[in-house]
């Protein structure tokens, strides 16, 4: 499963990030990494969505939603 297909609202922890190796270290510097918990707060009208990572909000596109595989994660988790 990948955070293209997440509501918002969904907890998920990070599997892998299936880009190149530039957008990968670009979202490693963001906090995209394996392990890492996320949750989507929104979802844009073209497909992109907001995320909340860590103490950060960010906003990536589809392309990049759909290169993030990930799991469901406890919402109890996020405390």
């Amino acid at each position: 499963m990948t955070l293209r297909g997440c509501a918002p609202g969904t907890h998920a922890r990070i599997q892998r990030i299936t880009t190149d190796a530039q957008d990968r270290l670009r979202l490693a510097e963001l906090g995209f990494v394996r392990g890492a918990e996320v949750r989507v707060i929104g979802r844009g009208a073209t497909g992109g969505l907001l995320l909340a990572l860590g103490d950060a909000r960010v906003a990536v596109d589809d392309a990049t939603a759909h290169a993030v595989d990930i799991e469901p994660a406890p919402a109890a988790s996020h405390a």
